[in-house]
Order: C-alpha cells, then structure tokens, then sequence
C-alpha cells in the first residue's frame, strides 16, 4: 500500500481570537452536516447520512427566569415551544396593569387564557429599534427588521453594546409582538416588586450597561459575571472560547461543571460528572455532545472552525474515544492482538478543505471508514499538549491533516499506480507505519462505482466507468482499496500507538 504524499504547508491555527455572534448560537445544531456549518464533525456512524438543515430562528428568550416574574412561585409558563415570563393570565394582567396597559378585552377563562398568545392583534416590531416590522421570510420569523439592527442585538446580549442606555427594552413576549404601548417595563416592576430582578439595569464602571440574570451562578472563567443561563457555566462568547482553548480558571475544580473540587485521582467532582463527561463536547467539555457527533452546538462549531485545523483529545472513557477503539479492533484481521491504542483525536477541518469532498459524496455517494498509515517528523499527537501542525514539508502526517492527501504526490510504482492508498483492515494500515511512536488515520473514503481486481497491476489507474479499485487480497485480511481522486477522502481521526 503506496502512501499517499502531502504538499509544503504553514502549519496550525494557533488558539486566538473571539467570536461576536448571538446567544443563539448556543442552541444545539439540528441536521448538522459537515460542511451546513463547516466543521467537519463526524457522527458515529459508518453511513453519515447528514441533512443540510440549520437551527431555526431563536425562539422568544427571557434571560435568567426559571420562575414567574410577579408571584416568584410558580414555573414560567411555556406550550409549543413558546416560552413566558408569568405563569399565566392572572400573573400576566398584572404585568400589564404594572406598565399601565391592561388588556382592555373581555376577560378569558383560565383554560383559554393557557392556549392564546398574551398580546394578539399586534403589529410585530423589531425589538431593538421597536418602530419598523420585524423580518420574515414567509417560513421564518426574526426579532430585528434588519441587519443593522441584527448586529446591534447580537451586540446587546454579548454585553458590548455602550450606546443603548436601557438594555430592558430587550424583554420579549412570547410571540416577538412589541409595541411602545404594550410593552412591559420590567424596571418598573422591579421598583413595584422589590422581588423582581430580571433585566433590571447594572452599570459597570466603564457605564456600560449590562443584563443582571436572577438566580445565576459566576461564569468560571471571569468568576465576576453570572451565567448565559443555568446550563452554562460561561457568561458569553468570549469566556466560551477561553474555556475551550485553556479550560477553567481554577484547575482543581471538576472538568465538566467546574463547580465543585475533583475527586482524589479523577477529573470530575463525582459519579454524576463522570458519567457526564463520557458523552460531553470534545471542545468546550462542559455540555452534552449532540447525538452522534462530537460536539454540543453552534457556538463551539465556529469556535472549533477558527482554529482549523485542530485536534480534539478523546478521553479514554469517552464515547468518541470508544467508538473509534472498537472500530480499530474489529477492523484488525491479523493473528494475534491489536497495538494498543494510546491516544485518539477528532480532526476538526475547516469549510474549504471539506466542502470539495462533499461535493465529490453527494455526486459519487458510497461513503466509508478506512485506514491509512503513515509517518510523522514530530510530536504531534504525543501529548494533550502538542496538537500543533509542524511546518516540515517532509512530515506526511501535518501535511495530510493540513491539505488531505493528494494524487499528485502519491507513488507513480505502487501496485495499481499513482492513486490513494487505504485499507479496510486496520493491520494491513498499521504494517505502514513508521518508528517506535506509530501513527495512524481513519479516513472517510468515497468509493463510487468500485472495481475490484485480483491482482496487482491489474489496473494501474482508475479504469473508465469506476471511481475506485479494490483488491480483497487473503479473505480481506490484507485490503487495498485505492482512490484517484483528491476530493474522494479526507481524514477525520488520528490514532497514535
């Protein structure tokens, strides 16, 4: 099995930077796909069969209230996926008589109360400008009228906004329905209920205006703001990326809620964190990953794209790291044990390098795993610590990871020419290998039409009509599987030994 070349590069993304995009961002990503938000996060799976749909619009966002914000008793009430800042009608009327605009129709039942949005009949108005219509696009609806106002917004939640004197305009009704008369002034009610806090204006000492969230504990890397909400432990954006590039403030704490001290010999506080952590986002480790893939949502996909390409450590006990284990296992066909494995990374890449292969797979289709063995002129993946591409132009495996494989530079005299070499046995990869601190890649490969062959220079290029050539050689124990195309795979796991 001819290895396949690599071409001069400059290296790493080093881990700088800051993100300004909206709290939205947060939302888990649905029919995520590696190029629908470009980070090239591979599910579980060996027929990723993604779609291309992105989160929805946000939906109405009340910052810090886990209960009714006039009786502080009862959970906030919520139905279809709407979300209200009172617990019902009696609560939301005298929200309303607060700002001095009780509804003036005919009183509702409770039981009708429940199923009818609070403020129907209204015209929707932006609610950052609150004068023009807010955008739809007939499928869609958006809570600003335009960009301008979008990025304005965006820059309210983030707290970066030093030009809005009165961030409590923000408050949202359950329907993004806001007018200057029914709109409800929770500063007001704060003054009529000394129980109220929500959205009740603090200045810093720059006399920037900031968003005081109830109940929240401190972010744990500023330790001074409180958290987006109670399933964050960041207070926005730019905590977020330091807790993914750096990790927590206080090493000592739990890796996971960062809330209470480890455990003697362990990372996590307890049993619970623990179990948490084996299912956790390999960026941020501090939320849930989304189903099969490997990282939680939208904010650490474009965290983990800025710092393409980069390498993310699946722990021993975690359900990446056991995946890709049990993968390597049952593909090695070989008498006797399998290496075993010492370190397991996801190779996040950016949308340039993935979006000509997936071009390539919606065209071809037959998508699979396979193994490919090489060299390396480094330390990389030696440690948590040396996950940086070098800059050496004869390093086959920074410059695999940095611009994937080429057929340009692949070897002319391999046993069914110049194309890319892989394997369906993890063993007949392995013997390539090189030196005592050995490396490997599983590949996702699209094969196509394949042509399968019984010997070598039984072909010595891709023949007319197919995609890709197979030799099963001794009962697949010694796989060659060979594409000619650049576009046809990419690497998505380094396993080192």
């Amino acid at each position: 099995m001819a290895s396949s070349s690599h071409i001069r590069g400059q290296g790493a993304t080093s881990f700088s930077g800051s993100l300004g995009h909206n709290l939205g961002e947060y939302d888990p990503f649905e029919g995520d796909s590696d190029h629908a938000v470009f980070s090239g996060d591979d599910g579980d799976s060996d027929e990723d069969n993604l779609d291309d749909t992105l989160s929805p619009a946000l939906e109405p966002y009340y910052p810090g209230v886990t209960m009714c914000i006039v009786c502080q008793k009862r959970q906030p009430y919520s139905k279809n996926g709407k979300n209200y800042p009172t617990c019902g009608m009696t609560c939301a009327r005298i929200l309303e008589d607060a700002n001095g605009s009780a509804s003036k129709s005919s009183p509702r039942s409770p039981q009708s109360a429940q199923t009818e949005d609070f403020e129907e009949h209204q015209e929707d108005l932006c609610i950052v400008c609150q004068t023009r219509p807010a955008y739809k696009d007939g499928k869609r609806s958006f809570p600003t009228c335009g960009n301008t106002c979008a990025r304005r917004y965006k820059d309210i939640l983030a707290g970066n906004d030093s030009t809005r004197t009165n961030p409590t305009g923000l408050t949202r009704t359950p329907s993004n329905k806001l007018t200057p008369d029914k709109r409800p002034n929770v500063d007001g009610l704060s003054r009529l209920f000394s129980t109220l806090s929500l959205l009740e204006p603090e200045h810093s000492p720059t006399n920037r205006p900031t968003i005081k969230r109830a109940n929240m504990a401190p972010c744990v890397i500023c330790t001074v703001n409180p958290c987006l909400e109670n399933k964050f432990v960041t207070c926005g954006i730019k905590c977020t990326e330091k807790l993914c590039s750096s990790g927590s403030s206080n090493p000592r704490m739990c890796n996971y809620c960062h809330r209470r001290s480890k455990a003697p010999h362990s990372d996590q506080c307890g049993p619970e964190c623990s179990e948490k952590a084996q299912t956790a986002c390999l960026l941020c480790r501090s939320r849930p990953k989304y189903q099969q893939y490997h990282l939680c949502g939208k904010t650490c996909k474009e965290i983990a794209a800025k710092w393409t390409p980069l390498l993310l450590e699946a722990q021993v006990d975690h359900a990446t790291y056991i995946f890709v284990e049990k993968k390597f296992k049952n593909a090695w066909r070989a008498t006797g044990k399998a290496p075993a494995i010492k370190r397991i990374y996801k190779i996040i890449e950016s949308s340039d390098f993935l979006q000509p292969y997936d071009r390539y797979k919606k065209r071809v289709g037959n998508e699979v795993f396979r193994y490919h063995g090489t060299s390396r002129q480094c330390a990389l993946g030696t440690s948590a610590s040396n996950r940086k591409l070098c800059s050496s132009k004869t390093c086959a495996l920074c410059r695999i990871i940095e611009t994937s494989f080429k057929t340009s530079l692949a070897n002319p005299s391999g046993g069914f020419g110049p194309g890319i070499y892989t394997s369906s046995a993890a063993n007949k990869a392995y013997s390539y290998t090189v030196g005592g601190a050995r490396v490997m890649l599983l590949t996702k490969v699209i094969l196509g039409k394949v042509r399968t062959v019984s010997a070598f220079n039984e072909v010595m290029s891709c023949p007319p009509g197919f995609h890709s050539v197979v030799f099963n050689r001794q009962n697949d124990t010694l796989n060659e599987t060979i594409v000619y195309s650049d576009d046809a795979i990419r690497p998505v796991f380094l396993i080192t030994f």
